[in-house]
């Protein structure tokens, strides 16, 4: 039944231009064009949340996350959780997407109201997002897989440049922290000599008089970063919450 849809949307159908388009940014003639119409339609164009595109969004959030991780784990073997949780993180961030779509040629695409919408890197990210939940829907995980990698890793995605960029977890936890009036200290536990000069330092994360989570490092700089990325993910902060479009 798919197979005949997509012969029917490539050759006969009203949309077949439209269709075209998607076939050239996602590798294949979908058989559903009221998804991708969808996938890039802003909320300052729709009436009523369901017929934007925020929910495609959420799904390829999670699509995408789910692809990266398992890109990046089966890429590098030898590599522990933080240095997996940390390339991934940089590589969905709102910035990076942002940059992605619009090289995806996506901003042609999006229906949104011209008169009160400036078209940003979030809204960019967001529509990218979206289309990856649309072609999830469409075409399944392994389409989705094919996608992401083809023409997001392999084009736009340098691994090299990305490790040297450092992420700064501190900074995020406390604009999150700022954002949504939460209380967050860092606070020194514990602190060795373990030879000569060498130190070792253990730095607790507190947010409202709790602790959340501790860090090691040779000083308090580096303990505090390491309890930053840990409590990142144990607080669950999404990178999304903390920007306003």
């Amino acid at each position: 039944m798919r197979l005949l849809k997509v012969f029917y949307n490539k050759f006969f159908s009203k949309d077949k231009q439209l269709y075209g388009e998607i076939n050239n940014l996602v590798g294949f003639t979908p058989s559903n064009a009221a998804l991708f119409r969808l996938a890039f339609r802003h909320s300052s164009s729709a009436s009523v949340a369901n017929k934007s595109n925020e929910r495609l969004e959420y799904l390829g959030d999670a699509v995408l996350d789910t692809i990266i991780s398992c890109f990046l784990f089966k890429k590098y073997p030898k590599k522990g959780e933080g240095f997996l949780t940390e390339t991934r993180a940089k590589i969905v961030s709102r910035k990076m997407l942002g940059e992605i779509g619009s090289k995806l040629g996506l901003q042609e695409l999006l229906e949104y109201n011209h008169s009160h919408v400036v078209v940003n890197p979030t809204i960019m990210g967001n529509a990218l997002e979206a289309l990856i939940g649309a072609v999830f829907l469409d075409g399944g995980y392994e389409k989705t897989r094919h996608f992401v990698i083809a023409k997001i890793i392999v084009p736009y995605i340098d691994l090299d440049e990305i490790q040297q960029t450092e992420y700064n977890y501190k900074s995020k936890i406390l604009e999150w922290s700022q954002k949504f009036n939460r209380n967050v200290e860092f606070e020194t536990i514990n602190q060795q000599v373990l030879d000569g000069n060498n130190r070792l330092f253990v730095v607790g994360l507190m947010v409202d008089g709790q602790m959340v989570c501790k860090g090691k490092g040779k000083n308090k700089k580096s303990a505090q970063k390491e309890a930053s990325r840990i409590g990142f993910d144990k607080l669950d902060i999404k990178l999304d919450e903390l920007i306003t479009t």
